[in-house]
């Protein structure tokens, strides 16, 4: 959910449309069953007779007793279903309210236009207008409840609500009931489990029909701004689907492999339609328009690839003669990558591609060339993989099958893994120094598992070599504690040729980096550590230095330019450490990293991995931008997007635009403070950029003192809750609806990475998804109020005024907070079958609740949460009722499920429980 301040918000406007959509939602249910009209219509009633919010049990009464009248009518899941359906047209109406379609694109010269107005000159902005880069990585999490099937539908309804109240067309009503009708007849939830390439499937419908066309418009207005064509392109899209296998045993070579064909093929086949239409548009003689003779020599050396009858109905046509050639390339690139022998007369890389087309424009006009610009930005963005893949494992995989290997050549015994760091290391150094070995002759000597990890490096080498270089580049380690874990997959990497350690290179640094394309092709893939835990964090820097230290990682980070990409994990660290914890570690180790640059001699990129929630690092991504450490970002941004986020920023264009719109202003501001004001290296600071620039987003000494302080003591009153308090575990499996979602079918993945009952190994999605459900959703806030509790109030609210960082934590954690409701919460408490754990537990969260909810209203000095900000409060409460009912029903349905006796009647609850947590998610929304 968008929660810019530059919000257009006509309260009035908001409730006609919210009207009309209740209205037609009441008149489909009047055709479709008049029953369920009359109960929805009789709760709704009972809701609005029921609106404060401090709930108890005579407030709940009214609301059971019908409830229970509809269950006697055999009803329930039709009401699940109507409030479900409510609750998604409703996050229509919000999203439409929630962005300004019409400023969009405005906000990257407002973001421009105000810099220069803080005195930076034209020249610099224009340089890192054209040098930052936004990559947004899609991944599969599983907290997207949707099908496809509401997802087009959404995408839909919004389009047709946007004809009714801003183009005046009644007929775009007939539609909507249409919609309705059909999604009525459609199961809300999946009947089987949902596989990777339907994972692929949801999320390039998105790509096609929403992000390539809006970050082509977010180019073609940086370009009118620059006032000449984009090199590169400053959106940079990635996936994780098909490359993350963490815990996946569904991502296997194979799928990796067809996920590269699949994009590929999407692509080239997307350039091929927009070409076939080109075909039919520039019908220019010859006659008229004079051609470059570049394009002439052009057509005269290729013209032989086309069909003879083709190329005499392009006779004296050269711009359809060119189209038709390079339409015929890309036919055969789709050839090329199953060809068992080279194929002639195709692309070998998308920059043919764009050199082809600056040929055909130079010999056009620039209102004929305006569609072939466009063509030219949509090669930029899509290359020939689309989405550039990340490949992601957990760290033991590549230990096991190193030590395996090593055990057999004799380097080591096959205890590698218990082996001490340092022992390790000395390992791994004289592995690395011995020839390159050709491992095909030793794969049958070796297990499955450890073949399958070589077939990883081959099967990335393929895609390279087939699909495009930049297929697939940063390579993943997941839960990385020391160096050994990156040097055991720069050993696969030598082996198989993704780094080819170069001659020059000396280990006194002397040598200068090579910047020529053949040393690009050196280190091929970016081995990235991911450090999740809150101790990891803390020991990031650390195991860095250790790295550059050592002399073959040494020379492989000389091979890439001395780049190092890390990732930082905000979900398993939130999980560990809780909210507040999570934030801070994760703020110090990035600027811990950043520090270390100068004395390392290298460049630390880095790649936020934020999940939809709060607690998983989610929020306003413009405001993390400008709160992140001072020269953390500098023009380079990649981040995860995960779950419903992707439908609730992407899913339309108009959404799509504005969030990638305000996304490259919030990067542009970030970057110009961070290059120019950092250091005082260009100039000296204006009175607005100590409130605007990094004077602000440094966090004082004296700050750093109390947020230390805050930090601590959330971290242990979190920890105390959580992994010290006896039974909590039964009370998590017993207090939300967990086992309920764990059979449910988001995701392909498992929601354990074992299979234990380990807080540590449950992931980080299904525990926030668990707590959203029953509505204490603690992972958003849990500890915070005993650590606000301990520092003078006074000093809370000057760090609110003066740090960036603070006050971006307490607002996403206050956006999150307004969706607690503990009266709700105290009815799943009920199911804890052992009392005292209940009442002890129970005790804690109402406690550390109240603690939370005072201090936070103090320090943003409201008399209620979010008073300040209106617009935002209202859209979190705009379905509170309905979210309510649902949890009342699957409160019910749980009842039920665990007192009946037979089988049948468990799975028709059972389908029912999972139709509330739909409804329930969409009504709550970034609820993993």
């Amino acid at each position: 959910m968008s929660q810019s301040t530059a919000q257009i918000f006509d309260e009035q406007t908001l409730d006609r449309e919210i009207q009309f959509i209740r209205e037609i939602m009441i008149d489909m249910l009047q055709q479709v069953d008049k029953q369920v009209c009359d109960f929805f219509l009789s709760l709704y009633g009972k809701l609005q007779a029921s609106t404060d919010t401090t709930h108890d049990d005579k407030n709940f009464q009214a609301i059971r007793e019908e409830l229970h009248t509809i269950s006697l009518a055999g009803k329930t899941l039709e009401i699940i279903k109507a409030f479900s359906l409510y609750n998604i047209l409703i996050n229509i109406v919000e999203e439409r309210f929630n962005i300004d379609a019409t400023q969009s694109l405005e906000r990257i010269a407002g973001a421009y236009d105000s810099l220069l107005l803080e005195g930076f000159d034209r020249q610099d902005l224009d340089k890192i207008l054209e040098s930052i880069c936004f990559y947004p990585v899609f991944t599969a999490h599983p907290t997207e409840s949707r099908r496809r099937t509401f997802l087009e539908a959404h995408s839909e309804i919004t389009q047709d609500l946007r004809k009714i109240f801003e183009l005046g067309d009644k007929k775009a009503k007939e539609h909507i009931q249409y919609r309705l009708h059909l999604l009525w007849q459609t199961n809300l939830v999946r009947t089987q489990k949902i596989e990777v390439l339907f994972e692929l499937d949801n999320l390039l419908f998105i790509v096609e029909n929403s992000i390539l066309p809006s970050s082509q418009k977010v180019l073609e207005y940086i370009e009118a701004m620059l006032e000449h064509p984009l090199k590169h392109s400053p959106i940079r899209l990635g996936s994780w689907i098909g490359g993350d296998r963490d815990g996946n045993p569904f991502v296997t070579n194979d799928l990796m492999t067809e996920v590269m064909k699949i994009q590929h093929k999407l692509i080239v086949n997307f350039y091929i339609k927009k070409l076939e239409r080109l075909v039919r548009e520039l019908s220019i003689s010859e006659d008229y328009t004079k051609t470059s003779p570049r394009l002439d020599k052009s057509l005269q050396k290729e013209l032989p690839i086309l069909d003879e009858k083709i190329a005499q109905i392009c006779s004296g046509e050269p711009f359809r003669a060119k189209l038709y050639i390079m339409i015929k390339k890309l036919q055969n690139r789709l050839v090329y990558v199953n060809a068992p022998s080279t194929i002639s007369h195709t692309y070998a890389t998308p920059q043919e591609i764009i050199a082809d087309v600056d040929m055909l424009i130079e010999s056009l006009d620039e209102v004929s060339g305006k569609y072939l610009r466009q063509f030219r930005r949509f090669v930029l963005l899509g290359g020939f993989h689309l989405m550039q893949l990340d490949f992601r494992e957990h760290k033991d995989v590549f230990a096991q099958a190193i030590s395996e290997i090593l055990c057999l050549l004799g380097v080591c015994d096959n205890d590698f893994m218990s082996y001490k760091e340092d022992r390790k290391i000395e390992i791994l150094n004289t592995a690395l120094a011995m020839p390159k070995l050709e491992l095909g002759t030793i794969s049958e000597q070796l297990s499955e598992s450890t073949q399958n990890v070589i077939d990883i490096f081959l099967r990335i080498v393929w895609g390279k070599k087939y699909i495009n270089e930049g297929i697939l580049k940063t390579f993943i380690l997941s839960m990385t504690t020391d160096a050994s874990d990156l040097l055991c997959v720069l050993w696969f990497a030598k082996q198989t040729g993704l780094w080819k350690p170069s001659k020059s290179y000396k280990e006194s640094h002397k040598t200068e980096v090579d910047s020529s394309d053949e040393s690009k092709l050196r280190a091929r893939i970016a081995i990235t550590p991911l450090f999740e835990t809150i101790n990891d964090l803390c020991r990031a820097g650390n195991i860095m230095r250790t790295l550059v230290q050592n002399p073959h990682y040494s020379h492989y980070l000389h091979d890439i330019g001395m780049r190092q990409e890390i990732m930082v994990g905000y979900s398993d660290s939130s999980k560990d450490g809780g909210i507040f914890t999570s934030n801070y570690s994760l703020y110090v180790a990035i600027e811990e990293l950043k520090a270390l640059e100068s004395s390392l001699g290298v460049e630390f990129v880095l790649f936020h991995g934020r999940g939809g929630s709060v607690s998983r690092g989610g929020g306003t991504l413009e405001s993390a931008l400008l709160a992140s450490p001072p020269r953390s970002v500098l023009g380079f941004l990649k981040t995860t997007e995960q779950g419903e986020v992707i439908s609730s920023k992407y899913l339309n264009r108009s959404s799509a635009e504005f969030f990638l719109a305000s996304t490259m202003a919030g990067l542009l501001k970030k970057t110009s403070y961070d290059a120019f004001c950092a250091n005082n290296t260009k100039i000296p600071p204006t009175p607005n950029m100590l409130t605007q620039g990094n004077i602000k987003c440094s966090i004082s000494p004296h700050h750093k003192q109390i947020m230390e302080q805050l930090s601590a003591i959330s971290h242990k009153a979190y920890r105390k809750l959580v992994y010290e308090t006896d039974g909590f575990i039964e009370y998590f499996k017993s207090a939300t609806p967990i086992s309920f979602i764990q059979q449910l079918n988001l995701g392909s993945r498992p929601s354990k990475r074992r299979d234990t009952t380990r807080v540590e190994d449950l992931r980080a999605i299904p525990w926030v998804f668990a707590w959203t459900q029953n509505r204490s959703i603690i992972p958003a806030w849990y500890g915070l109020g005993s650590a606000l509790s301990a520092v003078d109030l006074s000093a809370l609210q000057e760090c609110y005024a003066e740090s960036e960082f603070f006050a971006a934590t307490i607002s996403n954690i206050s956006q999150a907070f307004l969706k607690v409701d503990l009266c709700i919460a105290k009815q799943y408490n009920d199911f804890v079958q052992d009392g005292v754990i209940q009442d002890r537990i129970w005790a804690q969260i109402t406690d550390e609740y109240e603690k939370t909810l005072r201090l936070l209203v103090a320090i943003r000095e409201e008399e209620n949460l979010l008073d300040s900000e209106p617009t935002l409060q209202k859209s979190i409460l705009l379905r509170n009722d309905s979210v309510m009912t649902l949890n009342l029903l699957q409160i019910e349905l749980m009842k039920k499920y665990f007192a009946t006796p037979y089988e049948a009647k468990r799975t028709r609850l059972m389908e029912q429980i999972h139709s509330t947590i739909i409804g329930i998610a969409q009504g709550l929304r970034n609820t993993g």
